[in-house]
Formats: C-alpha cells, sequence, structure tokens
C-alpha cells in the first residue's frame, strides 16, 4: 500500500480521495493485494513517519492536499528497487489445498478444484474485458500489468483442470506416507529437506554482497567497465579488494 501511494504522490500532490480515484484508475485491487478502506489509515502512517506531508487544502473544500516528502521519495526508490530486484515471494491457496487435499473425499476435492476453474474463468473473462477498456488510457507499464495479470490467470484456469484429471487417475487416494513416522521416512529415503529459514536468509545475504563486490570489481578506474573478466580473476580482484579495506 505504501509504495502505491507514494508513487501516486511522487506524481503530484494528491488529497485522500484523489488517491483513491488514482488506485481505481489503475486497478489496484486487481493485481495487488490493496484495500481502498486501509488508504485513510496507511496515509496517517506515512505522515507519522515523516514521509508525506500536508500542503494546502483542496480549493473550495476541507480536503487537506498531501505531498511526498524527500525522505517519502528516497523510501519509495529504496523500496520500488528492493520489491522490483526481489525473489518471486508468490503464494498460491490452491498449493496449500493440494497438501492436504487427501484429507477430503477425491470427488470433493475433484470438484472443489472444479469450482476453482469455473471461477478462475469468470476472472479471466474479466480481466480480458479490463484490458480491452484500458488499454487506450495506460501507458507502457500498465499494459505490462494487464498482460501479466491475463497471463498468470490463463495459467491458473489450465492448471486447476490439469489438478483436477491429476487427481482423479490418482492410482491411489490418500496421504502418500501413511501413517509411516516422517522421520523413519526421511532416514529411510534419504529425503533433501528444507533449508533451514536462517541458512537460507544467510545464503540471501551472501548473494546480495557478493553481487555487489562483483559488479565493483568489474568497474574500472572512472566508472568504464572492466572488459573479459573470467569468473576466478573476478573473485581475485575481490579477495584483494577485501584484503585492502581491512588494512
Amino acid at each position: 500500500m505504501e509504495i502505491l501511494i507514494l508513487s501516486g504522490l511522487a506524481r503530484t500532490p494528491m488529497h485522500g480521495y484523489e488517491i483513491k480515484l488514482d488506485l481505481r484508475y489503475k486497478h489496484v485491487r486487481w493485481w495487488a493485494k490493496c484495500e481502498h478502506a486501509h488508504i485513510y489509515v496507511a496515509l496517517a502512517r506515512l505522515q507519522r513517519k515523516g514521509l508525506v506531508r500536508t500542503v494546502r487544502r483542496a480549493a473550495g473544500s476541507r480536503r487537506r492536499v498531501l505531498a511526498i516528502t524527500p525522505a517519502g521519495r528516497r523510501h519509495l526508490l529504496r523500496s520500488l528497487e528492493a520489491v522490483g530486484g526481489a525473489m518471486d515471494s508468490t503464494y498460491f491457496d490452491v498449493d496449500l489445498f493440494l497438501s492436504g487435499a487427501f484429507a477430503l473425499d477425491r470427488r470433493r476435492a475433484v470438484a472443489v478444484l472444479e469450482r476453482r476453474r469455473e471461477a478462475l474463468q469468470a476472472q479471466l473473462a474479466e480481466a480480458r474485458d479490463i484490458v480491452g477498456q484500458m488499454t487506450p488510457f495506460v501507458p507502457a507499464v500498465g499494459r505490462l500489468i494487464m498482460a501479466h495479470r491475463v497471463e498468470h490467470l490463463a495459467r491458473e484456469v489450465e492448471f486447476a483442470a490439469t489438478a483436477g484429471e491429476a487427481l482423479r487417475a490418482e492410482a491411489a487416494w490418500g496421504a502418500f506416507l501413511g501413517s509411516e513416522s516422517i522421520g523413519d521416512f526421511i532416514r529411510r529415503r534419504g529425503t533433501r529437506l528444507e533449508a533451514e529459514a536462517k541458512a537460507v536468509r544467510g545464503a540471501k545475504r551472501r548473494a546480495r554482497e557478493e553481487a555487489s563486490h562483483v559488479e565493483e570489481a568489474n568497474a574500472a578506474p572512472g566508472g568504464a567497465p572492466a572488459a573479459g573478466l573470467s569468473g576466478s580473476r573476478t573473485r581475485e580482484r575481490l579477495r584483494l579488494r577485501r584484503d585492502q579495506r581491512r588494512r
């Protein structure tokens, strides 16, 4: 919500109702987690943080016009870079359903997926209708967002149909492990486990640091990129730079 509001205010100062109109124009509920009822709560939070400020009242109105502050603009730029370059963190409710579907009768589980497919088809039809109406009135980024959403919904319709067929075709129905202890199963099969959250965070941090160092190492004096550095040469330059900093 903060990114949506701040990016709108980065274009021009607006009062609360104009911000709501801006979000409705962008059809944000269609592609982002955004409740319009939370706009004023978010605005109050942004003001407390010093990211937006009141600049004047709208002519002939009691509404306060808000503008982004320099701190708010810096926060927006950092947030955009972070979310734009982040690993995908999308989670799908249907995957939660599938993980526990064995607890349902098979026919009931298949029926749930069929209802999902029908609901998604309705969403897809609505999305395509919005694309047809809005395409002449949005810039390239708007068209990209709409195309992304339509492609996602089309894939989900197909996946729901595929999942239903797979559940019908499953030779045996029930929990994959039966009543076997999960510990016994792992020891017997040598199954690979998900990494501990702490290890995952550490790996992400190291990857970011390595990317930053590589970028520095590949920049020749004066900012020009150094041509033809192999992986081993880059690592050697990184090591030398780190040693120099320690001294």
